[in-house]
């Protein structure tokens, strides 16, 4: 997939904010596998929740250098994130 080759070259990059390319990096293997997942034609919807969990972890893990992390909203009803190290779905 294109995404993963061009996530590769994002991380080449020498971009004036240290933090960009790793970012830009994961935004790009987040889009490659939801759509790997879910978009190609013997993608199966049964595969989404771990396609979820696997895009928030991986968004987590880009966000926390920032400052910032993945939580559900308030009354959402979603739960929490789990770390990676936890069991996977």
């Amino acid at each position: 997939m294109a995404c993963f080759e061009l996530s590769r070259d994002v991380a080449q990059l020498d971009c004036c904010v240290e933090l960009a390319a790793p970012l830009a990096r994961t935004l790009l293997r987040v889009v490659g596998r939801v759509v790997i997942d879910t978009g190609l034609p013997d993608a199966e919807a049964s595969a989404w929740q771990n396609t979820e969990v696997m895009a928030l972890q991986w968004l987590q893990e880009a966000l926390a250098p920032l400052g910032y992390e993945i939580r559900p909203s308030a009354g959402s009803g979603r739960p929490e994130v789990p770390a990676p190290s936890d069991e996977w779905v």
